[in-house]
């Protein structure tokens, strides 16, 4: 056990004085607007942790979507997925949820939830991990310490267990097991999502964070405001400790020498026995024994972030090519000053105190976690450091001594100043509900590189001040070259609803099939946000597009290929071929080889035209669509396309086969049952 000197504490109160007048001087500003006419600006919204109401959840995608909301992060539970047993994966929840946010044209951001759902601000759901992972380790040995039940847990300086997460000390002996969730989440969804993944975010910790859970429940006392507890007192840590400090030093007498004390030997290189006095003395950040331990808890979990992705990314392959990889870390923005500056900070693992905690080329100690991303930047994916608290002020006051405005910029400045990309997210779920806290959105992404936003949650911005300042958000911030974020076809074809957008490709957007009905009087317009705000109609087949023009006539019983150029308001609705006569003729079903929001059957050689298909559901590990071709003759061509522009390339033949055939995509193979 080290002994502390009794001079440490002298000069404490002056050096706590220093501080606040550091603080007071503000955060130095870095590059202002970065996100405005960023291509990488994305403007995304959280699920709720566990859906339960589809019908609401879905209503809420389509009002978030129609103002140019991009994409849904979504937990995928480690605990949900894996709960039966080991290897035992049950994705069905994950069909549904990832199902139903295609169909509303946005994209998908998972997040590999290797942590505990419940016990953290908002979490309104139970989902533990595995509960089969805690015994299949015990009595397993790493770095010569064998593991008990509670082996895999942090363990705090109270002597209390957390059970959210796998503590980082023993990644490396679990990092099989993240490596085989990911290649079961590639399996299932590497091909039929291949291209509707935005990013893949990697939990990292408690909260899907990059921390330690020095402010959870397994402990008395330590949410917010206080310092929270130090998680370094497991044998695997203590351990490591060990083994750096000796590493660093060389011997024992080396480590007596740097901190003042008089080990005799490596066990006796301990965390603090009284954690409460050493902040209270100052000891984290004056001594420097307090400083190595800082660094090397610092280092670890670093280490063990870099560990994580690296873990991920090696089992991910080349799946979602367009997918970039993310972690978080939290805005622990309170204890910031006050009679433990940073405190919360240290405990949570997030800075050094061996640095200059204010000075910018240290990031305000933030260097080593910010720059975890430029060292999986390799990997040859984008890298994403998420971070949270933008919708709060500083509060530089007892109890609580907030500077999170502060810290907002701190971070964000230090992400610009080593090039990492930075995106925001806000803390709590009400904060982007008022004015105040999106003021302090927009003034972050103003001042400082952020490039995009996850709203949690996406109920909060369904509706409301929520709802309209999020818009105004993505309107300012949008890229030039997509000034509209959606275009709808509004007609008798859907009941003048929003189940038709449009895609666009540079500045023209195209609906492919449109259908319309055989009753007279046959019509639509162009609907641009879907609240009939921003809506152009015409006059004619073809022309340009007037705002807040008449409605467009179609022929009855036709079906379209229309396209609007955004930028000349050029229009055209092409029919696309006659449609098939009614009666009796054959069904096709197809799997389709990635998400789109429709599917079509093109056809030649007996029936000429592009006819869409209707979802039939997901059957045999695959998503399947339909359609029947009525009075087909006995032989005819067709291959398939979708809303996405993309074709499926094989030219398959019908040769009377079956009333009832089933296609598999990249092949022209006619089944005259489901494969």
């Amino acid at each position: 056990m080290r002994t502390r000197s009794r001079h440490a504490a002298v000069g404490g109160i002056a050096l706590a004085l220093s501080v606040i007048a550091t603080f007071l001087v503000g955060p130095t500003t870095a590059t202002a607007a970065t996100a405005t006419n960023n291509p990488d600006f994305s403007a995304n919204v959280m699920a709720p942790l566990e859906v339960s109401d589809w019908t609401q959840f879905s209503n809420q995608l389509a009002t978030v979507e129609a103002y140019g909301v991009d994409a849904v992060t979504v937990d995928v539970w480690w605990g949900k997925v894996e709960a039966t047993g080991d290897n035992q994966f049950n994705w069905s929840y994950y069909d549904q949820i990832f199902q139903v946010i295609t169909s509303r044209g946005l994209d998908i951001v998972p997040i590999f939830s290797f942590h505990q759902c419940g016990g953290n601000v908002g979490d309104t759901c139970n989902i533990p991990l595995p509960s089969w992972l805690w015994s299949k380790y015990q009595g397993a040995t790493l770095n010569g310490v064998s593991l008990d039940i509670n082996g895999l847990k942090h363990r705090s300086e109270q002597g209390n267990f957390s059970s959210e997460t796998v503590q980082g000390w023993a990644t490396p002996l679990v990092q099989n097991e993240y490596q085989a969730f990911t290649q079961a989440f590639v399996a299932r969804y590497g091909t039929t999502y291949a291209t509707r993944m935005q990013e893949i975010n990697v939990s990292l910790g408690p909260a899907g964070e990059l921390r330690y859970p020095s402010y959870n429940s397994h402990d008395s006392g330590t949410g917010y405001p206080t310092r929270g507890a130090l998680q370094a007192y497991s044998p695997l840590a203590i351990k490591s400790f060990q083994q750096w400090a000796l590493a660093k030093y060389g011997t024992l007498a080396g480590i007596n020498a740097a901190w003042g004390s008089s080990v005799t030997a490596i066990t006796q290189v301990q965390p603090p026995s009284n954690a409460g006095f050493f902040f209270s003395s100052g000891d984290y950040r004056n001594t420097q024994y307090g400083k190595d331990l800082i660094d090397w808890y610092n280092k670890s979990l670093v280490d063990h972030g870099e560990r994580m992705l690296d873990t991920v990314l090696a089992a991910l392959g080349s799946s979602f090519p367009g997918a970039e990889i993310g972690y978080k870390i939290p805005g622990v923005h309170w204890s910031m000053t006050g009679p433990t500056p940073r405190a919360a900070e240290v405990t949570a693992g997030l800075i050094q105190t061996s640095v200059d905690m204010y000075a910018v080329n240290t990031g305000r100690g933030y260097a080593n976690i910010v720059g975890l991303a430029n060292r999986v930047a390799d990997s040859g994916r984008g890298v994403i450091l998420h971070f949270t608290c933008l919708e709060f002020n500083d509060e530089n006051f007892a109890p609580q001594y907030s500077q999170a405005k502060t810290l907002v910029g701190w971070v964000g400045a230090e992400a610009g100043r080593q090039g990492v990309k930075i995106k925001g997210e806000n803390a709590l779920a009400g904060g982007i509900t008022s004015n105040t806290g999106w003021d302090n959105v927009n003034q972050a992404f103003d001042s400082f590189p952020y490039i995009g936003m996850t709203v949690l949650r996406v109920g909060e911005v369904a509706s409301g001040t929520g709802a309209t300042r999020y818009a105004q958000f993505i309107q300012k911030y949008r890229p030039a070259g997509s000034s509209w974020n959606t275009l709808y076809v509004r007609g008798t074809n859907n009941n003048w609803g929003l189940g038709t957008p449009m895609v666009k490709s540079g500045d023209v957007w195209t609906a492919t099939n449109v259908s319309f009905g055989t009753a007279t009087n046959q019509r639509f317009k162009f609907d641009v946000r879907g609240d009939w705000t921003l809506n152009f109609g015409g006059t004619g087949l073809s022309g340009t597009a007037v705002q807040n023009g008449g409605d467009i006539a179609v022929t009855p019983g036709t079906t379209y290929t229309i396209t609007f150029n955004e930028v000349t308001k050029a229009y055209s609705a092409t029919p696309t071929g006659s449609q098939p006569p009614q009666g009796q003729g054959v069904t096709v079903h197809f799997a389709e080889w990635q998400s789109a929001t429709s599917y079509s059957i093109h056809t030649w050689n007996g029936i000429s035209g592009t006819f869409p298909m209707t979802y039939e559901g997901f059957i045999n590990g695959r998503h399947w669509w339909k359609v029947t071709l009525a009075n087909a003759p006995t032989s005819f061509g067709f291959t398939f396309t979708n809303s996405n522009g993309n074709w499926n390339a094989p030219d398959r033949q019908y040769a009377n086969q079956a009333s009832t055939i089933y296609v598999l995509p990249g092949s022209a193979t006619i089944y005259t049952a489901r494969p």
